[in-house]
């Protein structure tokens, strides 16, 4: 029976649990549950943690999830606005000396560049993936092992999170015995599940819109390039309804989650949507045409500023005509890509996880996307990190040693 593997969510506005499975390379998402704004959490981050610890034990218990004797184990991806990127770059020579590449020296080269990283003493280290070798004189190399060198370089991506609030998140895990087996940004594991080796090649911007920020993240020549987050989302366009129709956001957070959309339904335009409802009465109220109107133009503004701040952006970025990629509630809504098309003659598409097996509902809802694309680094990313850090075994180990003495002193 395969292992089941453990992943939380912890997004600005959802978490969720996940049950899953990678056997034989394949991705499967057997069951999940989620929960939106729960307690204890607010944009991603914990903010009370005895009730931080409840909405993850509610979500433990709800979704089924197997307690063994001894700690549970699990993945977290994570998706706040204090997640930040950077790319560092080291190598080390060898004496002249040429060598063949073995996982004792990507790791050490690794090691070396994390260690004179010049960082915020102030943030936590997430996750370090080598993007590419230089070998002697040969940059962009996927894969040094066993090559013949005399110079060892890795281009770094270092991903980090400012430390007290990593803390307060590992600590609301720590107390439910939950041992986390690594912390990933969403940004990292979302975009490599969604878009093909052709759109990182090409030049693709990843535009994940979620309630209170947008997170570009932008791909060129096959590399995670940069990424930028904005503090325009979803809360902004509710913020927009409540001002044109004066009610509060909290009936206009529920008005537009019910009705508001880039399309009309035909025969449906005379049809009154209820404002203001309380205890099942409507005390005020407006048709669906009228609505749908007002709506549009402010979706277009809306939408505007997050273009504007992709295209700037892409143009800093030297990439002038990119994929974009869509993921998050706010552009999930039938018609939502059509009205990109139109009203910004831009060719987009909605980001769905590739190649992992999932209930339906799951796959087509992006905003849960960052679950989902961990069970896609698991199976398709993990392995070839593994394979270059892994020791082949003792002999390897032995050798190394005795070879790193040699070139030391003599």
């Amino acid at each position: 029976m395969a292992t089941q593997d453990i992943v939380f969510y912890i997004g600005t506005r959802r978490i969720a649990c996940f049950i899953g499975q990678v056997e034989d390379g394949r991705p499967q998402v057997l069951r999940y549950k989620d929960c939106i704004n729960p307690q204890g959490f607010e944009g991603g981050l914990v903010t009370n943690l005895e009730d931080a610890c409840q909405s993850i034990e509610s979500l433990i218990e709800s979704v089924g999830c197997p307690r063994p004797s001894g700690e549970l184990r699990a993945h977290v991806v994570l998706g706040n606005a204090k997640l930040k990127t950077y790319t560092f770059t080291s190598s080390q020579y060898y004496n002249g000396q040429r060598r063949s590449i073995t996982s004792h020296e990507v790791r050490a080269c690794i090691e070396q560049t994390k260690s004179v990283a010049t960082l915020p003493l102030s943030e936590y280290v997430l996750q370090a993936v080598p993007e590419s070798f230089l070998v002697n004189d040969m940059a962009d190399v996927r894969n040094p092992l066993a090559l013949e060198a005399v110079r060892l370089g890795v281009n770094l991506k270092i991903f980090t999170m400012e430390f007290h609030h990593y803390r307060n998140l590992s600590k609301s895990f720590e107390m439910l015995d939950i041992d986390v087996l690594g912390y990933f940004p969403k940004n990292l594991v979302q975009s490599e599940a969604v878009l093909t080796d052709q759109e990182k090649q090409e030049g693709t911007l990843f535009v994940d819109v979620v309630d209170d920020m947008t997170h570009l993240v932008l791909w060129k020549n096959g590399y995670l390039s940069g990424s930028r987050y904005i503090p325009i989302g979803g809360h902004e366009l509710t913020k927009s309804i409540a001002e044109q129709w004066q009610i509060g956001v909290h009936d206009a957070r529920r008005v537009k989650e019910q009705f508001a959309g880039y399309e009309v339904p035909k025969g449906f335009e005379q049809e009154l949507i209820p404002l203001v409802d309380r205890n099942g009465k409507t005390n005020r109220s407006v048709t669906r045409q009228e609505f749908s109107v007002q709506f549009l133009m402010q979706a277009k503004d809306w939408m505007g500023k997050i273009m504007a701040e992709a295209e700037s952006f892409a143009r800093d970025e030297k990439l002038f005509y990119p994929h974009y990629v869509f993921t998050g509630g706010p552009v999930s809504p039938q018609g939502a890509l059509e009205f990109i098309h139109r009203e910004f003659e831009c060719e987009a598409r909605l980001g769905q996880v590739r190649k992992v097996e999932a209930p339906h509902e799951l796959l087509v809802d992006t905003a849960l996307g960052g679950g989902l694309g961990m069970y896609y680094w698991l199976a398709y990313c993990a392995p070839d990190n593994e394979r270059l850090l892994e020791s082949r075994g003792v002999l390897e180990k032995t050798l190394s040693s005795a070879r790193d003495w040699l070139y030391t002193y003599f």
